[in-house]
């Protein structure tokens, strides 16, 4: 996120896709706040440390932010399951030093998990799915068994239903390319 648009979202305060941390020292629940965004239907999210939940930019505690974005790689490497791509930045603001965590869950994922547990978004809350909700969308999230309907994610068309199959090495599978070079997924 560019410096201007992230000045934007902070005015806009909290959302699905955005979370505030005041310090460094609350990496554990900005990774679970990361995790539940990244498993909600917008499969995409931002935890910015170094601003108040009211959006005061205070800047994160000073030090040495590459022993921090280390430390947070390591954390981040050691406790997704499967293992997330997160891309890690500072950014100033206001004079002040934040720093940036931004990821967005693989559609071949129906979600993921931080240290054991499987957290999902809802509003600008965090809550722990059950087994049944990972079940759930473990189903809703597979495309070999998605009824529909789809769009391309390349010129956005959309279907009801695929009856596209090719003949592999494995049996008989479903196809997902669109006439454009794109491929068909399941609309949430």
């Amino acid at each position: 996120m560019e410096n201007l648009n992230l000045e934007e979202s902070i005015k806009g305060g909290e959302s699905q896709t955005l979370e505030f941390k005041e310090t460094l020292s609350l990496q554990k629940k900005g990774m679970e706040s990361l995790c539940a965004m990244v498993n909600s239907d917008s499969a995409q999210g931002e935890v910015v440390f170094g601003i108040r939940s009211d959006g005061a930019v205070c800047g994160v505690e000073p030090g040495n932010l590459d022993t921090a974005q280390h430390s947070l790689g390591q954390g981040i490497r050691d406790k997704f399951d499967p293992p997330l791509i997160v891309h890690i930045e500072t950014k100033e603001l206001n004079g002040k030093t934040v720093l940036a965590l931004g990821a967005e869950r693989s559609r071949h994922v129906p979600y993921h998990e931080f240290d054991g547990r499987a957290w999902i978004r809802e509003g600008t809350a965090n809550r722990v799915l059950s087994l049944a909700e990972k079940q759930s969308l473990t189903s809703k999230r597979n495309r070999d068994k998605h009824p529909g309907p789809w769009k391309c994610d390349k010129c956005g068309s959309m279907v009801g239903a695929l009856f596209s199959y090719e003949v592999t090495a494995k049996g008989m599978k479903k196809t997902y390319k669109c006439g454009c070079g794109g491929e068909y997924w399941p609309v949430s």
